[in-house]
């Protein structure tokens, strides 16, 4: 680790220093800077739409990666906001390096670069931190609301806590969540789709799951996790009971189903890519999604999103067609929580490794014939104009009704619970 350690301090980090620097010296005023620091998919997926959304909108873009990725962001950025220019270093030595030293990289390199540009550039724009986000000043932003909040309250503790770890720079969020609600998905080729449709032998309307299955080796976050893969059979031959081909999308963490007809596993063929994804997408006809990063594609290419087996409520995406049923929740007493005690608990703040109550509690995923009903409610809505998807059930309103600041982004989207979930016997 030393000799890694010094090469990487010594020349490599002066070497991209100096690169960024020469770059961000000939770059407009009238360009907005747009740093990027995170590697998770989800992370450069909201970053590179909040550009695309500026640049439909506002004046250019320059959109800086500070990450080992920085081949991937290139690959989706030339797709999702070709009009930005993109500052990384795409030299064949920089490559070379995130190959031999890539355990090293984050911590060592990019990490330091961005907090250095960081403090050079201050008026630009960032999604995400790299670290806890109780660090930065805009923080502040939400607990101003909030100051008057009963400070006995479980509720309010557990939102204190989690607005330390909060890595979200929610007033720049805000901006996104305007921008997103007036912008327009990307264009995808329709040459390109129907080239790969051929290849993948897809025929007719399709749609596109992804089951989030990986292990994340914490237990808290792990609460995210798909376990009961299996369960999702009878919504796969339901779709192609109905016409619709089913196509599997993601990478190594998603399950391997039996195979039949209608049914495609993209995730595991040779045609896994980026570009391949963002194809897909753009001909499918709705995505039903774990929570994973992957949900942002049905907002990139402005497809409706059916959510199944949520968690992280407080971290959602802004897609207008979006339904979600929620894990449930059991106490340590077998019992189950109510969406309307969720609404008004400390757990509702479990986000990533934070979980901010000692209460021994149990995430339940959904029973088959829930998986049915949502899917069933969500169908109807397809043919509905997007307008049409903001007239919410007596349940939904109520739902919506419950909802305040502190609650973080579900208050901000348009995207509600499924209704069969706010009727459910087992969380009234």
């Amino acid at each position: 680790m030393l000799p890694a350690f010094l090469f990487l301090n010594v020349f490599y980090f002066p070497y991209l220093y100096y690169f960024y620097r020469r770059k961000l010296k000939q770059t407009s005023c009238q360009q907005q800077l747009f740093f990027l620091a995170r590697d998770e998919y989800g992370a450069i997926l909201h970053l590179l739409y909040y550009v695309h959304c500026w640049t439909n909108a506002r004046n250019g873009a320059v959109l800086v990666v500070f990450t080992p990725q920085f081949a991937l962001v290139e690959k989706l950025a030339k797709y999702i906001c070709p009009a930005a220019q993109i500052i990384s270093p795409r030299d064949l030595f920089s490559h070379f390096m995130r190959k031999v030293f890539s355990i090293f990289m984050p911590r060592l390199v990019f990490k330091p670069l961005y907090y250095n540009f960081l403090r050079k550039y201050p008026e630009e724009l960032h999604l995400y931190e790299i670290n806890e986000g109780s660090k930065c000043a805009y923080v502040k932003y939400l607990d101003d609301v909030y100051e008057n909040r009963p400070h006995d309250s479980p509720f309010w503790n557990a939102y204190v806590q989690t607005r330390g770890v909060f890595d979200c720079r929610y007033d720049v969020y805000q901006d996104y969540l305007q921008l997103s609600k007036v912008s327009a998905g990307i264009t995808v080729d329709k040459a390109h789709i129907r080239h790969l449709l051929n290849d993948l032998k897809v025929s007719g309307k399709y749609a596109i799951i992804n089951l989030n299955v990986k292990d994340y080796f914490n237990e808290t976050r792990n609460i995210r996790r798909i376990r009961h893969y299996e369960r999702y059979n009878v919504l796969i031959d339901y779709l192609i009971n109905k016409g619709y081909s089913v196509v599997l999308q993601g990478t190594g963490e998603q399950p391997y189903f039996k195979s039949r007809e209608g049914f495609i596993d993209y995730a595991h063929s040779g045609f896994q890519s980026a570009e391949n994804d963002l194809l897909l997408f753009g001909g499918c006809e709705f995505f039903v999604s774990s929570k994973t990063g992957a949900e942002m594609y049905g907002l990139l290419c402005d497809k409706p999103v059916l959510g199944l087996n949520y968690t992280e409520l407080c971290a959602m995406q802004p897609n207008i067609r979006f339904r979600f049923f929620p894990k449930h929740i059991k106490d340590k007493k077998g019992q189950y929580l109510s969406w309307r005690t969720i609404l008004t608990h400390p757990v509702y703040f479990q986000l990533g490794n934070n979980f901010p109550t000692q209460e021994k509690l149990e995430f339940v995923e959904m029973g088959e014939d829930e998986i049915i009903a949502a899917l069933e409610e969500f169908l109807q809505l397809l043919s509905k104009p997007r307008e049409q998807w903001l007239n919410y059930s007596l349940g939904q309103s109520e739902f919506k009704q419950m909802l305040h600041p502190g609650h973080l982004d579900i208050y901000h989207i348009s995207g509600v619970p499924c209704d069969v979930y706010i009727k459910s016997e087992s969380v009234i």
